[in-house]
């Protein structure tokens, strides 16, 4: 009887697996076929609550107002999250690591492209959007072109841009290099992104900044410093260096006053090193922050904390419940019951 019991036990294993590939299946052609009917390209949008990138990428993209009308024109968006039944399954489906995972499929149901995480580079991730929806630059005809010619600057350059959207950062960099190489003269004008990436990515997988002092000691100006500065900056930080860390701040902030993220990140590492006699000089930069670029959270965060440690609870709240509005992490909500409580 045992004997039995075990072969029973055996052969329903794989039924049940067998079962349970077939709702993933079913789940996604189901979406093909929504997709296909509304004449649109599905995108199966990977995502969690507590995501930092994920909410990030819904805040700029997916659920802001002023992408609506294009993403409605040619997307259907279909979610999933950890509370949905299939979300583990269709994780494991679809060989995930990373929570702000994104797929697309074409009406033929081919998945046409994929995106891991989010940086907050709103316009490139834009664009990328408009290319899909446009047929062109797909992943398969940007490898295809690059496979033809594997010494064409710019076909490892977009190559590489696309193995930064699936965080292949080492094999990006890869790429990046020989652009350098292959365009030497920058006829492209491409170096200072190229040098950048490589920089940024580095740090990213060794968390070595090296590479990113080098690059701001290289360019006197660009698009790109002050994002290599918010790396340097926090990098610093996390060391708990305090003086290095606030005169790269004021550095930063010389070279760029206007830019909302330096004066932001300025503004919470005065917070953060409480250093109590500048906080209205913060405040005054965070507010700045917020009148350039009023739609982003972390600015309300920041405003919200600096009023708190300057003894002004109602505004502290005030702020936080905007930052909230803007952008419902659990952490900002920690830190608004921790501002009505105290």
């Amino acid at each position: 009887m045992k004997y039995h019991i075990y072969i029973l036990i055996l052969f329903l294993i794989p039924l049940a697996l067998f079962s349970q590939e077939a709702k993933e299946i079913k789940f996604v052609n189901n979406a093909i076929q929504s997709a296909k009917r509304e004449n649109k390209i599905l995108i199966i949008e990977f995502w969690a609550p507590s995501c930092g990138p994920c909410i990030k990428l819904k805040r700029d993209i997916f659920e802001n107002d002023k992408n609506k009308e294009f993403l409605d024109k040619y997307f259907l968006i279909v979610k999933v999250s950890p509370a949905d039944s299939l979300y583990e399954s269709l994780f494991k489906y679809f060989n995930l690591v990373y929570q702000s995972s994104i797929i697309y499929y074409d009406e033929t149901g081919n998945e046409i492209e994929r995106t891991i995480g989010y940086d907050g580079e709103k316009d490139l991730y834009l664009d990328f959007l408009r290319d899909v929806a446009a047929d062109k630059n797909l992943y398969k005809d940007v490898l295809e072109k690059y496979q033809k010619d594997t010494l064409n600057a710019m076909s490892n350059f977009l190559m590489a841009r696309k193995l930064l959207f699936r965080y292949q950062f080492e094999e990006a960099n890869k790429l990046f290099n020989k652009v350098l190489i292959y365009d030497s003269e920058d006829k492209l004008g491409l170096h200072a992104e190229c040098r950048f990436r490589i920089a940024e990515n580095e740090s990213i997988t060794t968390r070595k900044i090296d590479e990113l002092q080098k690059y701001i000691k290289l360019y006197a100006k660009n698009d790109f410093i002050p994002k290599a500065y918010i790396y340097l900056i926090d990098d610093l930080k996390n060391k708990k260096d305090e003086i290095n860390c606030l005169t790269t701040c004021e550095e930063a902030f010389a070279k760029y006053p206007e830019n909302p993220d330096i004066l932001n990140k300025y503004a919470w590492m005065i917070c953060t090193f409480k250093i109590k006699k500048d906080y209205t000089k913060a405040l005054d930069m965070v507010r700045k922050a917020i009148i350039i670029n009023p739609n982003y959270a972390n600015y309300y965060d920041t405003q919200a904390w600096l009023f708190f440690e300057s003894g002004d609870r109602e505004k502290a709240i005030q702020s936080m419940k905007k930052a909230i509005e803007l952008y419902p992490h659990p952490v900002y909500k920690d830190e608004l019951e921790k501002f009505m409580t105290h």
